[in-house]
């Protein structure tokens, strides 16, 4: 599952931090609401605790509690956090101050909002060193500087007086983390610190993460709904479910053999490198929300479990307990009975044919005008070029999906085919020309956008919303005719007709991003654009929004551009990829072509950035260095030179690369010679129990 088995040192034989029955509840308008309860768990010395599980399992709740930040007002608080022989549950408030940044720290989700805006990134350093060691000015400083070079920022100096807007995500979450080995902690608590970065950078934190925990030997506790993730950085993880842990053991005898019945159904429905290979599937979950309030069930996944029985599973609670080489809460898998992980359904079959539905040719988009000065002096400012001298073709019934680093122009390119983005360049719709921001254009092309929450407007009902586009785009409805068809959209995207009363706040992530796909669907589209649409969507629920997909493009036809960084769901969504680098399309080719060599060398990175769960199988890592080029340069040679790890020398800086084509429907955009790009190694290794198989 990595390229860097994670192995228990000597120093995890002592406990870093342990929870004792811990149980909370908050107290709300309605009544006190369970958040978590029988949580026994322990960190040892050194060691990377892994806690996974879907949204609203209470998995922030739990570094909440640990690190003494309750936001709700708390009705019931029951049990021990023990943290190097002290219980924290009972230090005062002025305790809890100099206990976190000193001996407990965290990295958040986001380090745009962790990060004060008005601050240099050197104050941060400085605030958080003077306010919890004995340093005076000049050593505090000298510390901030080695913080920087440590955590690999370049010029710790200008990085000192740099604000938060002048760098990178990257280097903001880089930032963070210098903050949090500040001040030398026992215990560190990551709370989804690379979900919102791009592969190739979280791979690289990851990395540096590894590295710094193994040369400190501070303890972790790394929070993610990303499985991938958990097993290349973990030693042991646990799966929480509605506030309890249900399953806990070293990473790899939880992922290569998953005992729970929640376990099971999370691994099913997650991506896997080799599943082009198997022709496995994803499963969703179909896990309901756990009970929250009134007198528990025996077992907090009964409702949800497949293998329940009320003899066996409802008598005495299940809890937590020892099952070789592992806990489980489980009364069957307790008992050794070995219960079958859920059957994924087969991945639908393309719907693709060969008409060209979309055809866009020199696509050219570019950000920034001249000002006034500029125009009265007879000079150009310069331009950003977002996308560059792009061009592709779409079938009917085809999925092309777009992948690359934030910055690459995935979502300039949607903007502008959306009409949003003035853009030079054609584009055709069943071959004839048509532009984006027209009328006949929208009423055939629309947009699935990556966040429901700011594209649903949240003070109108689902049947306005979905009525909208209906009244644009469908003249051959009446008023009357808007119910049914209403209900049927919804059906569509398997939610109930009644839901059409409900407003987007009464909706889950999944149910509100349903609601986009049918008001897309509501104008009977030819093309659709999703944009980063699973992002943020816990894997279960990315399985069913990728199945819905398929079958909705079996009926209609529709032909999807699928914008994404993740680079595990595509074989699951697509059937061709382009691959996006500064503006350009620096690789184009079908989805089965990414199982092996030739490929793009910043394809190459991107592949094996992405995190392989496949039990035994192993990863070759290529990391990217040096600088990205300015937006505005105007670059003689290959826009990738600064970066490639196979740079052949001054012909990358200078010359514009060749289009290779190493097969048919395979478009590369390099220097390097096919036979060569051909033989390189295979990025993945998957081993079963006779042999090992290797992707070529």
């Amino acid at each position: 599952m990595s390229s860097t088995p994670r192995r228990r040192s000597e120093r995890m034989t002592d406990t870093a931090l342990s929870l004792r029955d811990y149980a909370l509840y908050y107290d709300t308008a309605t009544g006190p609401v369970r958040i978590l309860d029988d949580i026994t768990l322990t960190i040892g010395r050194g060691e990377v605790l892994g806690l996974v599980g879907e949204s609203g399992s209470a998995k922030s709740s739990l570094a909440n509690a640990v690190i003494r930040d309750l936001p709700g007002k708390v009705a019931e608080e029951r049990g021990a956090i023990v943290l190097n022989g002290d219980d924290i549950t009972a230090l005062p408030e002025r305790a809890l101050e100099a206990l976190r940044g000193r001996r407990i720290a965290m990295v958040f989700q986001n380090a745009a909002t962790t990060l004060d805006p008005v601050q240099t990134l050197g104050a941060h350093l400085l605030e958080t060193l003077q306010r919890h060691t004995d340093l005076d000015a000049s050593g505090a400083r000298a510390r901030a500087l080695e913080l920087i070079a440590m955590v690999g920022l370049p010029d710790p100096e200008a990085m000192m007086n740099r604000y938060p807007h002048q760098v990178s995500g990257g280097e903001k979450q880089r930032v963070v983390l210098a903050l949090a080995f500040a001040c030398e902690p026992e215990l560190i608590l990551f709370d989804e610190p690379t979900s919102a970065l791009d592969a190739t950078t979280a791979a690289t934190l990851l990395d540096l993460f590894r590295a710094l925990q193994e040369r400190t030997g501070v303890s972790a506790l790394f929070i993610s709904h990303d499985l991938g993730t958990v097993a290349d950085i973990a030693h042991r993880v646990a799966v929480i479910y509605g506030g309890r842990i249900v399953e806990e053991g070293p990473v790899e005898h939880i992922f290569a053999a998953p005992r729970h019945p929640y376990t099971q159904a999370l691994l099913a429905s997650l991506p896997r490198a080799s599943d082009r290979q198997t022709g496995r599937g994803l499963a969703a979950s179909g896990a309901r929300p756990a009970p929250r309030r009134g007198t528990m069930p025996a077992c907090i996944f009964s409702a949800s479990c497949p293998h329940h029985r009320a003899d066996l599973c409802d008598g005495a609670p299940v809890r937590l307990a020892e099952a070789g080489d592992r806990r489980i809460a489980c009364a069957r898998a307790g008992a050794g009975e070995v219960l079958p992980a859920p059957e994924a359904p087969a991945p639908l079959p393309s719907p693709r044919q060969d008409e060209a539905l979309l055809e866009v040719e020199g696509m050219q988009v570019t950000y920034g005008r001249d000002s006034l000065v500029d125009r009265l002096r007879g000079r150009s400012a310069a331009k950003v070029r977002a996308v560059n001298n792009v061009s592709f073709r779409l079938r009917r019934g085809e999925t092309l999906a777009l992948v690359g680093e934030s910055g690459c122009g995935k979502s300039s390119l949607a903007r502008a085919l959306t009409g949003l983005h003035g853009f030079e360049g054609t584009t055709k719709l069943a071959g004839q020309p048509v532009r984006p921001n027209s009328s006949a254009w929208r009423a055939r092309v629309q947009t699935i956008f990556q966040n429901p929450d700011s594209s649903l407007n949240p003070r109108h009902s689902l049947a306005t919303i979905l009525s909208r586009p209906l009244r644009l785009f469908r003249p051959d409805l009446s008023r009357a005719d808007y119910a049914p068809e209403i209900a049927r959209l919804l059906e569509r995207v398997r939610l109930p007709a009644d839901y059409a009363s409900r407003y987007p706040h009464q909706l889950s992530g999944g149910e509100k991003q349903r609601v986009a796909i049918a008001r897309a669907l509501a104008a009977r589209p030819q093309v659709i654009l999703c944009d980063e649409i699973t992002s943020g969507l816990d894997a279960a629920v990315q399985a069913a929004i990728v199945r819905l997909l398929r079958e909705i493009q079996a009926e209609t036809g529709a032909a999807l551009v699928f914008i994404t960084h993740d680079l595990g769901i595509l074989r699951h969504v697509a059937d061709r990829v382009a691959v996006m680098y500064l503006g350009e399309m620096v690789e184009q080719c079908e989805i089965a072509d990414l199982d092996a060599a030739p490929w793009h060398p910043y394809t190459e990175a991107l592949l094996s950035s992405s995190h392989s769960v496949d039990p035994g199988s192993e990863t070759r890592r290529v990391r990217l260095q040096g600088a990205l080029p300015k937006r505005t340069d105007t670059l003689s040679g290959c826009p990738f030179a600064s970066r490639c790890p196979r740079h052949v020398g001054a012909l990358c800086d200078s010359a514009r690369p060749p289009l290779r084509q190493p097969g048919a429907d395979h478009d590369i955009l390099c220097h390097i010679d096919t036979a060569e790009l051909r033989a390189v190694p295979p990025i993945w290794q998957f081993k079963t129990p006779k042999t090992t198989e290797t992707v070529r």
